[in-house]
């Protein structure tokens, strides 16, 4: 098993492996996707959507868990997927310059996501349920004001359940932890249901609250939602 960069030619193994690790999670599952088990292979399709997007953000670092498929002759099988995204100053200096050509490829992948969304519908999806997600934040937002701003946030982490229990998991979790501490900023995630307790062994330091709160947040009612941060070494919250 190996964990490397992500490459483009990953993404339909990519949204796979998510479609199958968040099946039956609470949000992405239950809420966001009620019908899924009427079109099993639908929610895929936001998945793709979701890793699209966040390809072309040029604050991402996109990583797969890679195992031997055994039943294709030990050729080379994406089994786990993270994405970290560097938010805040950090994040910033990331970014392309304005008269550099690859800023196109961003509003384009967007634009692919609302043609592919019209040809090939996710028959899944909750449509009133869709964007969830961004709705909910502005919910939660000030949990990274100050200097938790500046963070390696992890904004998917996913392996397939056939893979789950190998360490994979806490493996694409390191990359995000250790490039914190080497620039010494924050790290964060939110947590779905249950996982809360997989990242604090990850090294995450505490949770500080939670995404599905707030009145008329439309989250609420959603299970997980937990935001936990790993603190900078020196910083005051470190040693509270």
């Amino acid at each position: 098993m190996t964990i490397r960069p992500a490459r483009f030619t990953d993404h339909g193994a990519m949204s796979t492996v998510c479609c199958a690790a968040f099946f039956d999670e609470n949000l992405f599952g239950h809420i966001m996707h009620p019908h899924r088990k009427e079109y099993p292979d639908d929610p895929a399709l936001y998945w793709h959507a979701f890793v699209r997007d966040s390809w072309f953000d040029w604050r991402t670092h996109v990583f797969v868990a890679v195992a031997a498929d055994e039943k294709n002759g030990g050729k080379e099988k994406v089994v786990g997927v993270s994405v970290w995204e560097r938010q805040g100053a950090g994040g910033k200096e990331m970014e392309l310059s304005q008269f550099d050509p690859r800023n196109i490829l961003s509003p384009l992948a967007k634009l692919i996501n609302r043609v592919n969304a019209i040809l090939y519908r996710n028959r899944a999806i909750d449509p009133s349920k869709a964007n969830i997600l961004h709705d909910g934040m502005p919910f939660s937002k000030h949990h990274w004001d100050g200097e938790r701003g500046d963070n390696w946030y992890l904004s998917l982490l996913a392996v397939h359940p056939d893979w789950h229990g190998v360490g994979l998991g806490k493996e694409l979790v390191e990359w995000g932890i250790q490039q914190a501490d080497k620039e010494n900023v924050h790290a964060s995630v939110i947590a779905s249901d249950g996982k809360e307790k997989f990242y604090l062994k990850c090294g995450f330091d505490e949770i500080v609250g939670n995404a599905c709160s707030g009145e008329g947040n439309p989250m609420n009612g959603a299970r997980g939602g937990d935001i936990l941060f790993r603190y900078p070494k020196g910083s005051v919250e470190a040693h509270a």
